[in-house]
């Protein structure tokens, strides 16, 4: 049984930039630390505050940030490597550490996307030089295959793209695929255009991405934290001093919402029918909001028990006199070309797996975020004890089969 791990991290040291392309570093000065961006990253104020009384309005950022995720950012940072010489930490970005630690757990692949990209980008943007961000995530994906140089079958870069700029993100695309990369990151919400409205991820706009994916064998990663959706802000309104109830029913709607909307619009707009080899893996939202999403995208065509009417099935949830005309139904597009990953430390796959078609499950680690865990094969094979081996199989290597590795 190969063991494939789609969700790791490369912990970057903090001088990966000046190391790479020392001239975009030049340009940003000294390098932020985590926590310098993290409080504009995480708790920037919406501009939906400005509606309240003043007394109840965020006086900085960090008012809007849980506590509990303060320690958690901190702890983040705590494990930041200083520099390339950080030998204490070089299993987070050194090819050879890495590959020790996957043999002594029995991981045969892991996919390694960033942690501390976000500081330069944050950086330049708070510099207004945003013309430096696309150099940026050039220069992390160039960083980044040379940091697994030697190890490609093993330690995977997953592609940093930016759907907004279609030709930098086909020539990266590209460019790291002769590199080994077999993964692109993408939002799980609609993408902006300056002027004018966002457009989803399906708009034809992006076809040419998505043929390149096909033609390069390049699976899509929506990975948590790139996209956010937005509650309505009268929930802030609650005639108390503090936003906190706003930050919590933000952060339980913001990533499962995106994510189901993203799926819905894949299956629903037809893109998983244009592009059968197109491979979509969801990392780190875990997985409780996966079996309603399964129970409601058959219902909304009427495929199930409750709409069968006169010994046939009656559309539910279309427009008057629309139709569901693809071949397959949503949840068969997902079953072909999704797959979802638990976290090893929250949301257990037990109770998930007897609800949903079970390849719709994969393996990750999160390593060497702090959310993760130092042996996460060993929790998820309790999780999975009693499971038949088919289903072991797919969940631990299912998606190396369908994404090529």
């Amino acid at each position: 049984m190969r063991i494939i791990d789609v969700d790791a991290h490369f912990h970057e040291p903090i001088d990966w930039l000046q190391r790479t392309a020392p001239d975009i570093a030049d340009q940003l000065g000294p390098p932020a630390r985590f926590m310098e961006i993290a409080g504009p990253l995480f708790g920037g104020i919406p501009s939906t505050f400005s509606a309240l009384p003043e007394h109840q309005q965020p006086q900085d950022v960090w008012e809007n940030i849980l506590p509990g995720f303060i320690e958690h950012l901190q702890m983040t940072e705590d494990r930041e490597p200083v520099s390339h010489d950080d030998a204490g930490k070089a299993v987070f970005f050194q090819a050879e550490e890495r590959t020790r630690f996957c043999d002594e757990r029995g991981i045969d692949v892991q996919f390694l996307n960033p942690s501390f990209l976000v500081n330069p980008i944050v950086q330049a943007a708070g510099q207004r030089k945003g013309q430096l961000i696309q150099s940026i995530r050039g220069a992390w994906n160039t960083w980044a295959a040379g940091q697994v140089a030697g190890h490609e079958s093993r330690l995977i870069p997953v592609t940093q793209i930016d759907l907004a700029d279609i030709p930098f993100s086909l020539g990266e695309m590209a460019r790291m695929r002769e590199k080994g990369s077999r993964a692109f990151a993408i939002p799980e919400s609609p993408v902006g255009r300056a002027g004018g409205l966002a457009r989803s991820i399906t708009h034809p706009d992006f076809e040419p991405i998505w043929d390149a994916a096909e033609d390069l064998g390049m699976a899509a990663f929506a990975h948590v934290g790139f996209a956010r959706e937005r509650i309505n802000p009268g929930w802030a309104n609650n005639g108390r001093d503090s936003v906190r109830t706003f930050t919590v029913l933000q952060s339980i709607v913001a990533s499962a919402a995106g994510t189901q909307l993203m799926l819905a619009a894949m299956a629903f707009d037809g893109l998983l029918e244009r592009h059968p080899r197109l491979t979509v893996v969801v990392e780190e939202v875990g997985i409780d909001w996966l079996p309603p999403l399964v129970a409601a995208l058959d219902a909304s065509i009427g495929r199930r028990p409750e709409h069968i009417q006169d010994g046939e099935y009656r559309p539910a949830n279309l427009a008057p006199g629309d139709t569901y005309t693809l071949p397959l139904t949503p949840l068969e597009y997902l079953q072909r070309q999704v797959r979802v990953t638990p976290l090893p430390t929250s949301h257990p796959i037990d109770t998930v797996i007897k609800q949903v078609p079970p390849e719709l499950l994969c393996f990750s680690s999160d390593f060497p975020h702090v959310e993760g865990a130092a042996d996460p094969v060993a929790i998820f094979d309790r999780q999975l004890d009693g499971q038949p081996a088919n289903v072991r199989d797919a969940f631990y290597g299912g998606v190396g089969e369908i994404i090529g590795v």
